[in-house]
């Protein structure tokens, strides 16, 4: 039953997405968030409190807009940063407000808000624990899931940024925050203490576990103090394969010249890597490369169209877009076919910058 559901899902769900082609999609009305869609967080403008949250319902083809404030009947808050899902409950890391608001997921009801936090920026759960990167304080927050409180900080690096657990370690890439750094911190989750830092290429970004449980992380470089990249400051960025088992590296891959690689994901499979390159390490083409044999010297890119965040369906292999035309107006997704061709796009909130799906 299970094959035959999944069968007919991908059966239905390409008539879903031609149908419903660039005509920005809106559903007001608060619906059940459970079902199978994709949450996209909208970061919004800094210092204006307009974050919010849309919900593309994979089913009906529908997409919701500013679902948490319908909901609520107040603002998400300032800057969207990330969202992770566990047993029905959705966390939305909310960077410029310092915390975390947690939601029912049938409903997008507020049911806790999380403080304490100086900036944080991405959250990952295991065993009822939420661990949260907090940039400003350069520490991992530790989360009690049952009472919503921090129970412990744990030094990293500087700027804290995304994270995962493999092997009942936390591997987590120092971005560098307002400056440099090349490290990955590895924390001992049982210990809450860390085992040891890895030294990677100048400012890793992010990070994604693969078929086979190996590690890889994209470090963005440096476009020199402008940021604007291209000057005699600049520093390409690379791509690292590291065993979890004993945090050695195991592939270095440099990127071409002021190539600043960002946003790091994969399919479902975890055979195929998938990041914007740009030479400004904000936005960037969509680039592929395969686990099997990797390569990211002369990419040409999958998608020739400039992005501000990225997703990967896991199950569909739909490729999704952020694409922010400006901070003060609604941002678009596009939705692509593996192969590059493009599906459909649909209005969202301001600067949409990153997908969970459901």
């Amino acid at each position: 039953m299970k094959i035959n559901l999944k069968l007919l899902l991908l059966i239905t769900i390409p008539v879903i997405t031609f149908s419903s082609c660039s005509k920005d999609d809106k559903e007001d009305t608060p619906a059940n968030y459970l079902t199978n869609g994709i949450y996209i967080v909208n970061e919004g403008s800094f210092g204006a409190g307009n974050s919010s949250v849309s919900y593309l319902n994979l089913q009906s083809g529908t997409m919701s807009n500013d679902v948490f404030e319908i909901t609520n009947g107040f603002p998400l808050g300032d800057v969207a940063q990330s969202m992770t899902i566990l047993n029905n409950k959705g966390y939305i890391v909310v960077n410029n407000s310092q915390k975390i608001e947690v939601v029912d997921l049938s409903n997008m009801q507020s049911v806790a808000t999380i403080s304490g936090f100086q900036s944080p920026r991405y959250i990952v759960t295991s065993n009822n624990k939420g661990y949260v990167s907090d940039w400003f304080d350069n520490n991992i927050k530790v989360i009690d899931l049952t009472t919503n409180t921090i129970t412990n900080t744990i030094p990293t690096g500087n700027g804290p940024e995304q994270m995962v657990i493999n092997s009942n370690k936390l591997f987590v890439v120092n971005v560098g925050g307002f400056g440099t750094d090349n490290t990955v911190t590895v924390i001992d989750l049982t210990a809450e203490t860390v085992l040891t830092t890895v030294t990677v290429g100048v400012n890793p970004n992010s990070l994604c576990t693969d078929a086979n449980g190996k590690i890889w992380v994209l470090c963005s470089g440096s476009t020199g103090p402008d940021f604007t990249g291209g000057t005699a400051d600049d520093i390409a960025g690379s791509l690292w394969k590291l065993n979890p088992s004993d945090q050695t590296i195991e592939t270095s891959l440099p990127m071409g010249q002021f190539e600043h690689p960002i946003k790091l994901t994969k399919n479902g499979a975890g055979t195929e890597l998938y990041f914007l390159n740009g030479s400004d390490a904000y936005t960037g083409k969509v680039c592929k490369t395969s686990i099997a044999n990797p390569s990211v010297s002369g990419l040409v890119p999958v998608i020739d169209k400039s992005f501000y965040g990225l997703g990967v369906d896991p199950v569909y292999g739909t490729i999704y877009g952020g694409f922010v035309p400006g901070f003060t107006q609604n941002g678009h997704i596009f939705r692509y076919q593996s192969s590059g061709n493009v599906i459909d796009s649909m209005e969202v909130g301001i600067a949409p910058n990153f997908f969970v799906f459901k």
